[in-house]
């Protein structure tokens, strides 16, 4: 790699200025959702003035995956049933892939099956959460969501080097983590920690984002990586959708010492364990994969 192509890429990552705002009306949700004082109105009053977000929010609350046997016809109503966590979510995850959106077909990454990866490690990491009773469980379907967002980064900023990264993991059989580091010297882990400081999100996520191949690192919520961590190797081993190579990395010892924490019998034995509850879930989220719009 060149001086040039070494200095670019410090440029996409230090001018954070250029890289994708989270838009203004999912921002004030994150905002207003971790306020206890808000109320369902608040949010209503807010999401209401996207036309399109409602129709995408009101489409999923009334998907297969909720099962409520009456119509939810409104975002108040959506927001009484389903909890301002589940709408949180809901909106986060329609805005960023909306953010992220394209209609180029690429030879070497798809963005449908990059979101259905990434969409599953954000449902294994509200799974192993729950089970784990983790105590700020809101946080981990965002970053189970948002763990690989460098890769799109590179992708639509980078096109070129990225093509040649994708290139590398196949035929030298490694990890697009692995081939990143061999090309660049960096990882779309760290584009995506920055692009998250970028939208200010919470530290905690940030941290997960940048070190959830490498979970030993984290030092504000080791849990919350290690859940991320696990959770996109869960994803991984049950091939939901494809996040730009086959590898399925090995646990980090770390994590199983880390969520001992909050379950004092853990070993990693659980493995199994949590492939069963995310199956389960699975089972229930096949019609979400499906009505999540990808373009």
């Amino acid at each position: 790699m060149s001086k040039t192509d070494i200095e670019e890429i410090k440029q996409i990552i230090g001018k954070t200025y250029e890289l994708p705002t989270l838009p203004i009306i999912t921002a004030q949700i994150m905002e207003l959702t971790s306020n206890p004082e808000t109320s369902a109105q608040d949010i209503s009053e807010i999401i209401s003035v996207d036309q399109a977000l409602t129709t995408k929010v009101l489409r999923l609350a009334n998907s297969a995956y909720y099962g409520f046997p009456q119509q939810i016809g409104t975002i108040t109503h959506a927001l009484v049933i389903l909890g301002f966590e589940e709408i949180r979510n809901l909106v986060f995850t329609t805005s960023v892939i909306h953010t992220f959106s394209s209609n180029e077909n690429s030879e070497t990454f798809n963005h449908k099956e990059f979101w259905e990866h990434s969409l599953g490690c954000a449902l294994a990491a509200k799974t192993i959460a729950k089970a784990l009773r983790y105590r700020i469980s809101g946080k981990v379907f965002i970053a189970g969501l948002i763990h690989d967002i460098g890769k799109i980064i590179l992708d639509q900023y980078m096109h070129n080097l990225f093509v040649q990264i994708v290139k590398k993991t196949q035929q030298d059989n490694i990890s697009i983590y692995q081939a990143e580091k061999e090309i660049m010297g960096i990882t779309h882990a760290e584009i995506g920690a920055e692009l998250a400081k970028n939208w200010n999100l919470p530290k905690d996520i940030e941290e997960a984002i940048n070190f959830h191949h490498t979970p030993k690192k984290a030092t504000i919520d080791p849990q919350l990586t290690a859940i991320i961590h696990l959770s996109d190797i869960l994803s991984r081993m049950k091939s939901i959708g494809y996040g730009g190579d086959n590898k399925i990395p090995t646990v980090c010892p770390s994590v199983w010492k880390t969520l001992k924490l909050l379950k004092s019998d853990l070993n990693k034995t659980y493995i199994l364990y949590f492939v069963s509850l995310f199956d389960d879930e699975l089972k229930k989220t096949q019609n979400f994969f499906k009505i999540i719009d990808y373009q």
